[in-house]
C-alpha cells in the first residue's frame, strides 16, 4: 500500500477529517450533515494565509480558485487509488509523526499558482452620454448594473495585489457614487485627444510627460469640461503611459490603428484595403502634429489580411464564438485560408491548456507551408 504523507493537520485546522472516516453516514455513504469533504494539498506558502484567515474560494460555474492578498491558485483535481493517511507534523526532526486520520478518497485537489487578468466585460459603460452630461435623469440611466469596488474586487479571480496593479490602464474609474464604470472608446478617444493636444501645446517631450501640467492645461483648451474630467483623464493617462510619465507610443498607434479600421474597413462591408492606403488613413487619424509610428504588425489579431494580396479587413472580436469549433468555422467562412501568423492570436485566446500552438491549430484546421515561407491554415 502507498502512503501519501500530507502537510501538517494541526496547520490548516482540517478538523473534520479527524475521524471522519468512523463518523456516522446515512445510506449514501455521505455524512449525516450533509457535507461531502475533499482533501486538499496545501502548499506550504498558503498555510500562513490560512492562517491568518486571508485565503478566499471564488469561481464560477466552469473554474475553481483559491486566493491570497498576493497570489492566485487555480484548484486541478488529481486522481489515484491509494490510502492517504494524514500525520501531525514537527519541525523538530526527533519527534515521530502522529497519525490522527486516514481518507480513501480516489482523488485529491491539488492547487497550482496562476496569473489572471483583469477581466472587464461586465463593467457599465462611462458613455459619450455621461461624459456631455446628456444621460438626463431617464429610466434608462438609472437601468444600469452598480457595481461597487469592494464587490468587484471580491467577485474576480484575483488577489488584491494582482487587482491593484492591473486596475490603473484598464480604464475603470471609481465615481463619486461608489460605482465603477469603464471609459467607453468614444470617451477614450475625446480624453486621449485632449491629453496629446495639450502635451503638443507644451512642447513637452514625449519620453517625460507630467500629468499635473497636462491636466492644467487640458482645462485651459476644454473650459467646459466635464466635472469627472479629473478621475477620466487620470485613468487614460494611466493606460497610455510608462511609468506615468512616459508615452507609450505604441499603445497610442494601436488606437488609432483599431479606430481606423472600423472606419475605413470594417467587418460589416466586407470590403478589403489595400494596405498603402490603410497607412494613409491611420496617419490622418492622428492629431496634428502628433507624430508616431506606425506598423501594421501591432493590430494582429484584430484583422484578416488576404493570402493573395496585401489587403485587409477588420474582424469584429466581440462577435468571435468562444467555442475553438465554432471559432474556426466563423473565420473560415470569412476567407478559406489564412497565413499562420494572422490567425494565430485567436487560436491563442481559448487555448486555455497551454498546448503546444502548431499542435493546438493543427487539431481543427489543416496546414501547409508553401515554397514562399508561408505558412498557410485551412479548414479540415
Amino acid at each position: 500500500m502507498d502512503l501519501n504523507l500530507k502537510f501538517d493537520l494541526e496547520s490548516v485546522k482540517i478538523e473534520y477529517l479527524n475521524g471522519s472516516e468512523n463518523g456516522s453516514v446515512n445510506d449514501s455513504g455521505l455524512p449525516k450533515d450533509g457535507i461531502k469533504y475533499r482533501l486538499i494539498n496545501i502548499p506550504d506558502e498558503m498555510l500562513s494565509d490560512l492562517q491568518a484567515q486571508e485565503l478566499k474560494l471564488k469561481g464560477d460555474n466552469e473554474n475553481l480558485y483559491f486566493t491570497t492578498n498576493s497570489k492566485v491558485f487555480t484548484v486541478k483535481e488529481n486522481f489515484h487509488s491509494n490510502t492517504v493517511m494524514l500525520m501531525t507534523h514537527s519541525q523538530d526532526t526527533r519527534d515521530p509523526p502522529n497519525f490522527v486520520a486516514y481518507t480513501m478518497q480516489q482523488s485529491e485537489l491539488e492547487l497550482l499558482q496562476v496569473k489572471l487578468k483583469l477581466t472587464t466585460d461586465h463593467i457599465p459603460l462611462y458613455t459619450i452620454e455621461d461624459y456631455n452630461g446628456t444621460c438626463g435623469n431617464s429610466d434608462e440611466k438609472k437601468q444600469y448594473t452598480f457595481i461597487k469596488k469592494r464587490d468587484l474586487i471580491d467577485s474576480l479571480p484575483l488577489s488584491y495585489k494582482d487587482f491593484d496593479e492591473q486596475w490603473n490602464g484598464s480604464l475603470l474609474i471609481e465615481l463619486p457614487d461608489m460605482s465603477v464604470k469603464k471609459i467607453s472608446p468614444m470617451v477614450e478617444n475625446e480624453v486621449l485627444e485632449l491629453i496629446l493636444l495639450s502635451i503638443i501645446a507644451l512642447k513637452m517631450d514625449y519620453n517625460n510627460v507630467q500629468f499635473d501640467k497636462i491636466l492644467e492645461k487640458l482645462k485651459e483648451i476644454n473650459f467646459d469640461a466635464n466635472e469627472q474630467i479629473d478621475l477620466l483623464v487620470k485613468a487614460v493617462f494611466y493606460k497610455y503611459t510608462f511609468n506615468n510619465s512616459e508615452l507609450n507610443m505604441k499603445e497610442i498607434a494601436k488606437f488609432y490603428g483599431l479606430k481606423t479600421l472600423k472606419k475605413v474597413c470594417p467587418a460589416s462591408r466586407r470590403k478589403y484595403i489595400g494596405l498603402n492606403d490603410f497607412y494613409v488613413y491611420w496617419k490622418d487619424s492622428f492629431p496634428d502634429y502628433f507624430n508616431c509610428e506606425i506598423d501594421v504588425a501591432i493590430l494582429i489579431g484584430h484583422f484578416v489580411k488576404a493570402v493573395d494580396s496585401n489587403k485587409i479587413l477588420e474582424i469584429e472580436k466581440e462577435r468571435l464564438p468562444k467555442d475553438i469549433v465554432k471559432r474556426v468555422k466563423y473565420l473560415m467562412n470569412i476567407q478559406p485560408a489564412w497565413e499562420q501568423l494572422h490567425i494565430q492570436p485567436f487560436f491563442d485566446e481559448l487555448n486555455v491548456k497551454n498546448i503546444k500552438t502548431d499542435n493546438f491549430i493543427m487539431k481543427y484546421a489543416k496546414k501547409k507551408r508553401e515554397r514562399s515561407g508561408k505558412v498557410i491554415i485551412t479548414s479540415r
